[in-house]
C-alpha cells in the first residue's frame, strides 16, 4: 500500500462493527467505500480511489494489458487489507464498462479471483444506470413524466419515467472517456474536430428510440461521472442534493471549449467536450430549459441495497414493475392486442402458481413469463407468416429496464422455443420450456382473443392439470386449443390439462 497513491477521507486505526464495503473498478480508478448502518442512516466511514486507466486501453486496443492486470490486482490486494483492518467479512465488487467490454475480461475476472480472491461481478449494459435510476424512483422527481439519463465513462443511458416507473429504456456503448479515446487522435489532425464530434455523436443517437419529434419530455434528470466538473464549470450551486444546469450556459460552455478559452487540467480539457455534447444533445430530446443533476454515487446505492433490506426489496419491486411497463410500451408500439395480452399473463400467472410444486422455479422467474405472456404477439404486425419469429427478434433487440440480458433472451425463448437453443445452457432450455408450456396453455385459455371465460378454476391432480371454466359464451374453441398444446405440457410437466366448461346456466357456487 505504501507506493499506491491511494485517496482516503479517513485514517483507518480500529475495526468497526458490521462494516460491509462496495469496490468499483471503474474505467478510470478502482474504488470503495466502508459503510455502516447507525439506527438512522447508513454512514460511508471511508473512500479510497486509485487511479487506473483501464478505460483508455480498452477503448483503444480492445483489451486490458497484463501490466494493467497486476498493477490492479496490487491495488485490490492493499484494498482487501483496508477490508480487513476494518473488520468487513461482506463486501460487493462489480465491475463498468471498461471490463465488460474488454476481450480477455474473463481472464482479467479469474486472475483477481485466483490472486486476491475477490469475486467481480460485471455488470451488464442498464444495470450500472438501473443502480442509479433505484435511487430516484420513487421521489418526487419522478412523480411525473420525466427523461433519465445516465452518462458514464463508456455508456449512456436513457429510460422514460412515468408516475415513477420506467415505461422505456435504452443504452448506448458511448461514454465520454471512449468517445475521447476513439476520436481523441484527429483533434490533432483537423480544426474541424469539434464538428467531428458532433456529427459522430448525432448519427450515434438516431440509433436509440427516444427521437425529437415522437415524443417531448419537460423534465431531464441527468446523472453521471464528473457531473461535479461540469456544474462547477457552469457556476452551479448544488441544492437539495442536486444541481440545476441551465441550456443556455451549457451552450455557452461548449463553445469556449470549442474556441479554446478555458484553462484546464490536460485530462479534464480532453473529456470536456465529449461530456458537454453528450449532455447537451440528451437536452435535445426534451423541452426542459434546465438539467436537473442530483449528486449521486453508486458506491453509497449498492451499499444501501446491501444494509437495508427494505430498499433491497423496493429495488426489486421496482425493477419488476419496469419491466412490465416496458413489455407493454413495446407491445403497444407493435399494435399488440393489449387486452388479449393481459387475459394471458392473468391466467399464466394462475398456472404458474397453482404447478409449482411440478416447475420448482423461483418467484423472480415468473417475471419472465409474466413479460412473454404480454409479448407474446409483438410480431404479429411485423410479420405475420412469421409472427413468433420477428417477436422473438423484438424481444431480444429490445432493452427491458429490470431484465438484463440474459433474463430477455430467456424471455424470448419462451415466447418462441428452440430458436436460442445453441446459446442456452441445459438448464436454461428446461426452464425455458417449462415456462413456455404454461404460455402455451395460457394463451389457448383466450383462443378466440374475446375474453369469454369469467371463472376460471386450477385442480392439480396425479395425473392431469384440471381447468374448470365458465364463460359469458360458448368456449369450445378454448377446449380445442386446451387439447392443442396437451401434449407439449404433459411431455414437460407429466401431468396433461383437462379442459372442462362449466354449464353457463349454473352460478358458481359462492
Amino acid at each position: 500500500m505504501a507506493d499506491m497513491e491511494i485517496k482516503s477521507g479517513n485514517k483507518r486505526t480500529r475495526q468497526t462493527a458490521d462494516a460491509v464495503a462496495v469496490m468499483e473498478i471503474g474505467s478510470s480508478a478502482l474504488r470503495m467505500g466502508i459503510y455502516q448502518k447507525t439506527p438512522n442512516k447508513i454512514s460511508r466511514f471511508d473512500l479510497l480511489e486509485y487511479p487506473l486507466r483501464l478505460g483508455h486501453e480498452v477503448f483503444t486496443e480492445g483489451r486490458i494489458s497484463a501490466g494493467s492486470l497486476r498493477e490492479l490486482s496490487s491495488a485490490v490486494k492493499g484494498y482487501l487489507q483496508v477490508m480487513k483492518e476494518y473488520g468487513v467479512t461482506e463486501y460487493r465488487a462489480f465491475a463498468t464498462t471498461a471490463l465488460r467490454e474488454a476481450s480477455n475480461r474473463a481472464y482479467v475476472v479469474d486472475q483477481l479471483h485466483i490472486r486476491n480472491g475477490l469475486v467481480v461481478e460485471v455488470l451488464e449494459n442498464g444495470e450500472e444506470s438501473a443502480l442509479i435510476y433505484s435511487a430516484l424512483l420513487g421521489t418526487p422527481l419522478t412523480a411525473d413524466s420525466a427523461l433519465l439519463s445516465y452518462i458514464g465513462t463508456g455508456s449512456v443511458g436513457a429510460a422514460v419515467c412515468k408516475n415513477g416507473t420506467v415505461i422505456r429504456d435504452c443504452h448506448l456503448e458511448l461514454g465520454f472517456l471512449k468517445l475521447g479515446d476513439m476520436l481523441g487522435r484527429l483533434e490533432d489532425q483537423t480544426s474541424r474536430y469539434d464538428q467531428v464530434l458532433e456529427e459522430y455523436v448525432d448519427a450515434y443517437f438516431q440509433r436509440i428510440p427516444l427521437r425529437p419529434g415522437e415524443q417531448k419530455y419537460h423534465r431531464l434528470i441527468l446523472t453521471g461521472r464528473e457531473l461535479s466538473t461540469i456544474a462547477e464549470l457552469c457556476g452551479a450551486k448544488e441544492k437539495n442534493g442536486a444541481y440545476l444546469l441551465g441550456r443556455d450556459r451549457l451552450s455557452e460552455l461548449y463553445r469556449q471549449a470549442r474556441l479554446r478559452r478555458l484553462t484546464l487540467p490536460e485530462e479534464t480539457e480532453g473529456q470536456l467536450l465529449p461530456m458537454l455534447a453528450l449532455y447537451l444533445k440528451m437536452m435535445e430530446f426534451t423541452e426542459a430549459d434546465e438539467i436537473i443533476a442530483p449528486v449521486l454515487d453508486i458506491l453509497d446505492i449498492a451499499a444501501s441495497l446491501m444494509l437495508a433490506p427494505e430498499q433491497k426489496e423496493r429495488f426489486e419491486a421496482e425493477r419488476a414493475a419496469g419491466a412490465m411497463a416496458c413489455a407493454r410500451e413495446l407491445a403497444a408500439v407493435n399494435r399488440a392486442d393489449a387486452s388479449h395480452a393481459e387475459r394471458v399473463r392473468t391466467y399464466a400467472v394462475q398456472l404458474f402458481d397453482r404447478t409449482k410444486r411440478l416447475h420448482g422455479i423461483s418467484g423472480r422467474r415468473r417475471l419472465l413469463l409474466e413479460c412473454a405472456a404480454l409479448l407474446h404477439e409483438l410480431g404479429n404486425h411485423v410479420n405475420a407468416r412469421s409472427a413468433a419469429l420477428a417477436t422473438y427478434d423484438l424481444i431480444k433487440q429490445s432493452s427491458f429496464y429490470g431484465l438484463n440480458e440474459e433474463e430477455a433472451l430467456l424471455t424470448a425463448e419462451i415466447v418462441y422455443p428452440g430458436a436460442a437453443t445453441a446459446s442456452l445452457t441445459a438448464k436454461q432450455g428446461l426452464l425455458t420450456n417449462k415456462l413456455s408450456a404454461l404460455l402455451r396453455l395460457a394463451d389457448a385459455l383466450d383462443e378466440s382473443r374475446r375474453g369469454k371465460i369469467l371463472e376460471l378454476k386450477l385442480k392439480l391432480e396425479e395425473e392431469r392439470l384440471l381447468i374448470t371454466a365458465r364463460g359469458h359464451e360458448d368456449l369450445l374453441l378454448e377446449r380445442w386449443a386446451v387439447d392443442e398444446c396437451a401434449p407439449f405440457v404433459e411431455e414437460v410437466y407429466g401431468v396433461r390439462p383437462v379442459f372442462v366448461e362449466k354449464s353457463r346456466l349454473l352460478k358458481s357456487e359462492k
